[in-house]
């Protein structure tokens, strides 16, 4: 069965990523991104408002999972009813923040994806500059077979996609909301973690944040730019595991009615200023 944007409300509340040193990494995430940390588990827990990211023990560079949350309990359990009607399989929630109406779901790459309710705690307030976890983006081998399995099996929208000259796919970008995106992915010769990103005030805040993070002597390793997709304000870094993280403003808001557009395979697609990173 077909699922619709509507069946799927989402929004992206927070991902595990895994690494062989968790502490260096959480250490890069408390200066980066003014998170807190505290155990949860066995996992590190990292943390400030509206953005929270887990680590865990494991290689690097992989999406643990990723995390969303429905408004409203009837509306998680009509979702869980659609995938187990189309004969997808349900299992349990590995996130310890959301609760115990969470399930998971496996795409083709065994990325997990958690689905579940808002947490009745926010986490941490404080005067740290807002930077919401907004999306994140992986790479795969099999670009065909998740395009399916995002689209079809669990209803986001991909208001655009990127095909090279031969007319091949070569990444899509889909939502649940009015935001262009909340997973991009990308053709590669691997499966892995591409990125996550957050969404700062505006213009200035990219300046702000850009300047916070030389404090502390993490160099820019792409950018200033902005994206064709999305129409976004981007620079990027790299964690200490070389997992890019990006500082972004102004991504596209869709206002119906709003045709998908295929943009070709080119750097000024994924950078309309100059330089650009082509994963294959």
């Amino acid at each position: 069965m077909k699922t619709t944007q509507t069946d799927n409300p989402a929004k992206l509340n927070h991902i595990l990523i895994t690494s062989e040193n968790p502490e260096a990494l959480g250490n890069f995430y408390r200066d980066a991104l003014g998170m807190t940390i505290t155990r949860s588990e066995d996992l590190l827990l990292c943390e400030a408002p509206r953005r929270r990211v887990l680590i865990g023990q494991g290689a690097p560079q992989k999406l643990g999972y990723a995390a969303f949350v429905f408004p409203n309990v009837a509306g998680l359990r009509s979702f869980s009813e659609t995938l187990r009607t189309a004969g997808t399989p349900i299992q349990p929630s590995p996130s310890p923040i959301l609760g115990s109406e969470a399930f998971a779901v496996t795409d083709p790459d065994d990325n997990i994806m958690v689905f579940g309710l808002s947490p009745t705690e926010d986490g941490p307030t404080g005067d740290s500059p807002d930077a919401r976890l907004q999306h994140f983006a992986v790479a795969t081998t099999q670009l065909e077979m998740m395009f399916d399995f995002y689209t079809q099996t669990l209803g986001f929208k991909s208001p655009d996609t990127v095909e090279d000259e031969q007319g091949t796919m070569r990444a899509f970008f889909i939502n649940s909301d009015q935001e262009h995106h909340t997973i991009g992915i990308f053709k590669s010769s691997e499966a892995r973690l591409d990125h996550h990103a957050y969404d700062v005030a505006d213009w200035n805040a990219i300046r702000d944040w850009a300047d916070h993070v030389a404090r502390f002597d993490i160099p820019m390793q792409w950018g200033p730019g902005r994206h064709g997709p999305g129409n976004n304000l981007f620079f990027m870094v790299h964690d200490p595991d070389e997992n890019w993280v990006e500082f972004s403003t102004e991504l596209e808001q869709l206002t119906p009615p709003r045709e998908p557009v295929v943009w070709p395979y080119a750097p000024k697609t994924l950078n309309l200023w100059g330089e650009a990173y082509l994963r294959s």
